[in-house]
This record gives structure tokens, C-alpha cells and sequence, in this order.
């Protein structure tokens, strides 16, 4: 093995607690890694002298004493980092293996009975039909879930709220990639007859996040919210699958989306929304809320000084 693949493994036995010289060769020798003593010495004195690594001397209590190692505050950070990278690839082969799926009459199949459970009603000729994403998505299929959208319903017109920055091929005449944000949408008041809210971001609290969304719909119009079962209170900390604990790994990395109580967002709901339904969607909390109340200070939004919501015309 080479010496960068055993630092990454050496990182990975200290996380948590300090082990002895001799305590990371067995352990190495018992993952199937053979490597002489005095090599292994020489690794970890250079993580030391590189900062990655701290160590102490403790007195042993029936031989000789013992130096300890531990992770310092850079190896801490440069496991961080590996972990980044590690799950961004996994994830990046989701991605293209989403893309490149051939198989989308069983995903239209798939989003028409999800409307089915929620008991909405599908989009009709002309319908306008917002989706917002997040800058990142691990596990929800992305960009193939607009892709779907717009294949499913031909004849609606499908409008992608994207962070700006992130790219996406628009090469379906019903769909459009509009710069923005989940929180902060460029569309005009009553704009959406649907609207689809993947997550809840960090940087803004689920009431501002569901007040834009009210904002941006029509009175007669359906929001339906999409949040990852692993980022909400209820599952937390269970993890039934390896797929799950890799997901919740990616949010905690990317730390750009919040974990939420769907209870307290159905709460929030029922104040603004006369039909509320939910249920777990291939490992989604799907939400579905429906008939605008009409409630002082939460249909409008103040008007931003340096964004005005604007009319998108086709």
C-alpha cells in the first residue's frame, strides 16, 4: 500500500481515539496492510512535523511508557476534506447513472402516482409548474427530476429556480432555468399554479422559506415539499440503509441544507393552507398543502430593495 493510501487510513483509526505505534501496526496488520515498523514510524513522525498529528507520553502501568497519538485540528480537517471527496464521487456516479437512465415511463409513473397520494390534481394545458433545488443533491435524483417533470407533463410549462452559477442543459422547448434562490425566487406574486420545494436551506428559517413559496403560488395553487427523510428529526439518528448514512454524511459535509421536524413544518402549513397530506416517497418526507388561507403579513412578502419579483413571460 502505498504511503498516501495508509496516512488516509491512519487518519481514519485516530478520529475518535488515541492509539499507541504499536496499537495502529496491529491494527493495520488486521485490515490485511503489511509494513514494517520502522516505515510506519517514519509516516507518523511526518504527519506529526506536517501538524496533522499531536502527541503525549503516558506512563505505562506494567512496562514502559507510551506515546499516544491523536489528530490535531489539521487532521481533523484534512480527514474532512477526504471524506468530502470520498462521498462527492459516490455521489457524482448517482448522478450520471440518473442521467443516463433509460427507463423514464417508470419515473412519469412514479410522479403521477406520487400526485395521486398527495391528492392533487395533475398540471392541465398551460399550467405553470415551479421547481426550486438546492446548489448540491445527493440522493433526489438531480437534474433528472425536472427532466421528468417536463416529459410527464408536456404540456405544462416547467420553470427551475437553480442557484446562479450552476449550469443545466435546457433542451426541452417546456422547460426553463431561472437564477435563484429557494428562499428568494424571481417570479412574480401568484405566479405558480405548482410549486416543488426540494429542502429547506440553512440560511433561512422554514417560515421565510414557506412564505416565499405561499408568495410565488395562486390561491388555488399546490405546493408540494420534498425533504430528505435522513435530514428530518423523526429519522434522526436511524440509518436503515448504507445509502441513507452516505446521504446524511453529504448534508452534513455540504452544510448548506437544515435538518427540520416535518411535525413543526406541517404545523406552519396548516396556519396558511386548508388541505395539508404527507407521506415517505422514496426516501423523501413528501408534504403536500393546498387552498390558500388568507393570513395577514404571510400571502405577500415586503418587497426587497435590491430584488423585485418579476413576471416570466414565454
Amino acid at each position: 500500500m502505498k504511503k498516501g493510501a495508509i496516512e488516509k487510513v491512519i487518519l481514519r483509526m485516530l478520529l475518535q481515539r488515541e492509539l499507541s505505534g504499536y496499537d495502529i501496526y496491529k491494527e493495520l496488520a488486521m485490515k490485511g496492510v503489511k509494513i514494517r515498523s520502522n516505515y510506519l514510524y517514519m509516516i507518523l513522525t511526518a504527519m506529526h512535523d506536517r501538524g496533522i498529528l499531536r502527541d503525549h507520553w503516558v506512563e505505562g502501568r506494567n512496562g514502559p511508557r507510551r506515546r499516544l497519538y491523536s489528530l490535531s485540528k489539521k487532521g481533523e480537517e484534512e480527514f474532512r476534506v477526504l471524506l468530502k471527496e470520498s462521498v462527492e464521487l459516490v455521489m457524482d456516479a448517482f448522478v450520471h447513472a440518473n442521467l443516463t437512465a433509460q427507463d423514464l415511463p417508470d419515473h412519469s409513473n412514479a410522479v403521477r402516482a406520487l400526485f395521486a397520494y398527495g391528492g392533487i390534481p395533475p398540471p392541465t394545458n398551460g399550467s405553470k409548474f415551479v421547481v426550486t433545488v438546492p446548489p448540491f443533491d445527493p440522493l433526489i435524483c438531480y437534474p433528472i427530476a425536472f427532466y421528468v417533470l417536463s416529459e410527464t407533463f408536456p404540456n405544462a410549462s416547467v420553470f427551475v429556480i437553480k442557484p446562479p452559477g450552476v449550469k443545466l442543459q435546457e433542451d426541452r422547448s417546456n422547460l426553463t432555468f431561472l437564477d435563484g434562490w429557494r428562499h428568494d425566487m424571481p417570479l412574480k406574486d401568484g405566479f405558480a399554479d405548482y410549486l416543488m420545494l426540494e429542502g429547506f436551506p440553512e440560511n433561512s428559517s422554514e417560515e421565510d422559506v414557506i412564505s416565499e413559496c405561499n408568495r410565488v403560488l395562486k390561491d388555488a395553487g399546490h405546493l408540494i415539499i420534498r425533504h430528505p427523510a435522513v435530514m428530518t428529526d423523526e429519522k434522526k439518528p436511524k440509518f436503515s440503509t448504507l445509502g441513507e448514512f452516505a446521504s446524511r454524511l453529504f448534508y452534513d459535509i455540504s452544510e448548506q441544507d437544515r435538518t427540520i421536524s416535518v411535525e413543526r413544518v406541517k404545523q406552519l402549513l396548516s396556519r396558511h393552507y386548508k388541505k395539508l397530506n404527507n407521506i415517505e416517497s422514496h426516501g423523501n418526507a413528501v408534504l403536500f398543502a393546498s387552498g390558500k388561507k388568507r393570513v395577514n403579513g404571510f400571502t405577500a412578502l415586503k418587497q426587497r430593495e435590491s430584488h423585485a419579483p418579476v413576471q416570466i413571460r414565454r
